[in-house]
C-alpha cells in the first residue's frame, strides 16, 4: 500500500511537470487559437451584416427559371465557365454562382487579398472585368446582379485562415496542430491532478474555500472551469485535429484502414451521349435532384464535356442527417450514382456532426458552447502563467522537480499509450521526443553533478 502510495506521488510530480512544460511551451499558440476560433464563433452575425448585400435579395419576385439566371450571369461575365451552381433555397435568397477553377490551398494570401478587395460588391455595369475565381450573387426573381466576391474573398474564409494557418498558408499548419495536441495532453494530466486520491474527498476538490491563499484560489478556478468543459473541449480539439495537416493524414488513413472512408462514385460513370440528343436543362436537373433528395439548399457542378455528368449534393452543412450526394446522366436524368446519410459509416457520420459543431454551425447554443470554451482556454492560459509567477522564484523556471526515481516510476502502460499518441498525431510525438530528450539531459547533468560532489 505504501509503494502504491509512493508511486501514485511520484507520478502526480510527473504529470504535474508535463502539464508545466505543455502550458508553458504552448500558451502563447493556445491563446491565439482561443481568440481566433471566438473570432469564427460569431462569423454568421458577422457575415450578414458584412455581406448582406449579396447573400439577400434586393426585391422579392417569384423565382425564375434556374437556366434563366445561369444566363444572366454568363451574360455578366463572358467568357467565363461555371464550376457550381447553388440555388436560392428561400425566397429572400440569391443564387450563388461560381465562376472560374478552384483555386489550390497553397495560393498566396496577397493575391486572394487582392482579388478579395477589388471584387466585392462592384457594381453592375463594372463586374465584366471579375478575377477568377469568383462568386457572382444572382435574384432569383428579377435576375439582377447584386455583387460578385472572389470565391476566398468573404469573411468566414479570412477568418478560417486566420484560426488555422495564422493566414501563413499550409506550411504554417503544423503550429495550431501543435497547440491542439498539447491542449489534449494538458486536459489530460490536469484532470488527473485535479482528480482527488489519496485521503483527499471529492468535496475538497468541487467546494470553493474563500479562506484559502490567492494561489489556492487560482488553482481552485483553475481546475474547476477546465474539468467542468472538458468534455467539449475535447471534442473541439479532436474535431479540430481531424482535418489537421499530418494528424489528420493519420486519421483518414485510419479511416480507410477501418472501411470508414466515406462512399466515392466510381470514376468512370459518364452520361450516354448520342448525336442529336439535347442534354437536360438545369431546371430539369434541379427538379430531378430536388425530388431524390432531402428538403435542403445544395449545389450543383455541371458537367465539363459532352460525356460529362451532374453531381450534386448538399450546400447547408448545418444538417448533417440530410447529407446526400447524388450523379445524374446529363440527357436522360438518371442516377447513375446516389448516396445518403444511411449509407455513411459511423465514423463518417461522427465527423459530419463533429466539424460543424466545432464551427458553431449549428445555432446559437452552439455559438454560446464555444464561446464558453474559448473564454475557459484563455482563463486557463492566464491563471496558469499568475499561478506559475506566484511560486516562481528568482532566477529560475520553478518547473517541478523531477529526477530518475520519477522517470523510473512511470508505468509500461503510460509509455506505450505516449507512443500511441505520438504516432497518431506527429507534431506532438516530435515534440515529445524534443523534450524528453531535454529532460534526459538535465537528469544525467544532475547525476553527474551528484556523483561529482560525493
Amino acid at each position: 500500500m505504501q509503494n502504491q502510495f509512493n508511486r501514485s506521488a511520484l507520478l502526480q510530480r510527473v504529470f504535474w511537470r508535463l502539464h508545466f512544460w505543455a502550458g508553458l511551451i504552448t500558451a502563447p499558440i493556445l491563446l491565439f487559437a482561443a481568440i481566433s476560433g471566438l473570432l469564427y464563433v460569431f462569423t454568421p452575425q458577422i457575415e450578414a451584416w458584412r455581406h448582406a448585400q449579396l447573400d439577400t435579395v434586393d426585391a422579392i419576385a417569384p423565382a425564375q427559371n434556374l437556366d434563366a439566371q445561369i444566363a444572366a450571369g454568363r451574360a455578366q461575365f463572358p467568357g467565363e465557365s461555371v464550376r457550381t451552381i447553388i440555388p436560392a433555397y428561400t425566397e429572400t435568397q440569391t443564387t450563388q454562382i461560381i465562376f472560374g477553377e478552384k483555386k489550390k490551398r497553397n495560393a498566396q494570401i496577397s493575391q486572394t487579398a487582392k482579388n478579395s478587395e477589388s471584387v466585392e460588391h462592384q457594381h453592375h455595369a463594372e463586374a465584366t472585368t471579375q478575377a477568377s475565381p469568383f462568386i457572382a450573387y444572382i435574384n432569383p426573381g428579377t435576375l439582377k446582379i447584386q455583387g460578385s466576391i472572389a470565391e476566398d474573398g468573404r469573411f468566414r474564409e479570412w477568418a478560417r485562415k486566420l484560426h488555422s494557418t495564422m493566414l501563413q498558408g499550409d506550411s504554417w499548419r503544423w503550429i495550431i496542430e501543435l497547440g491542439a495536441s498539447w491542449m489534449i495532453m494538458m486536459l489530460i494530466t490536469g484532470i488527473y491532478l485535479w482528480w482527488p486520491r489519496g485521503k483527499a474527498s471529492w468535496a475538497s476538490v468541487l467546494r470553493w474555500n474563500s479562506s484559502q491563499n490567492r494561489r489556492a484560489n487560482w488553482r481552485y478556478l483553475h481546475s474547476i472551469i477546465s474539468v467542468i468543459l472538458s468534455i467539449v473541449t475535447l471534442v473541439i480539439m479532436l474535431t479540430g485535429i481531424t482535418w489537421s495537416k499530418y494528424a489528420g493524414e493519420n486519421f483518414r488513413a485510419m479511416q480507410t484502414a477501418l472501411g470508414q472512408s466515406s462512399p466515392k462514385p466510381p470514376k468512370d460513370l459518364y452520361s450516354t451521349f448520342v448525336d442529336g440528343m439535347p442534354a437536360l436543362s438545369a431546371q430539369a436537373i434541379y427538379l430531378k435532384a430536388r425530388q431524390l433528395a432531402p428538403a435542403v439548399q445544395m449545389q450543383l457542378t455541371p458537367p465539363k464535356s459532352a460525356q460529362g455528368i451532374w453531381r450534386i449534393e448538399n450546400y447547408d452543412r448545418s444538417q448533417p442527417e440530410k447529407r446526400f450526394q447524388l450523379l445524374l446522366d446529363a440527357y436522360t436524368g438518371a442516377v447513375l450514382y446516389q448516396s445518403g446519410w444511411g449509407s455513411l459509416p459511423l465514423l463518417v457520420q461522427a465527423t459530419a456532426v463533429g466539424i460543424p459543431f466545432h464551427r458553431g454551425e449549428f445555432g446559437w447554443w452552439n455559438q454560446a458552447l464555444l464561446i464558453l470554451v474559448g473564454f475557459s482556454v484563455i482563463f486557463s492560459v492566464i491563471s496558469g502563467y499568475v499561478m506559475w509567477l506566484q511560486r516562481r522564484k528568482a532566477r529560475s523556471m520553478s518547473a517541478p522537480a523531477i529526477n530518475t526515481t520519477h522517470a523510473i516510476a512511470i508505468p509500461w502502460w503510460i509509455w506505450l499509450l505516449l507512443l500511441a499518441l505520438g504516432f497518431a498525431l506527429p507534431v506532438f510525438g516530435i515534440s515529445l521526443f524534443i523534450l524528453m530528450c531535454v529532460e534526459a539531459a538535465l537528469m544525467f547533468k544532475q547525476i553527474k553533478s551528484t556523483t561529482e560532489s560525493k
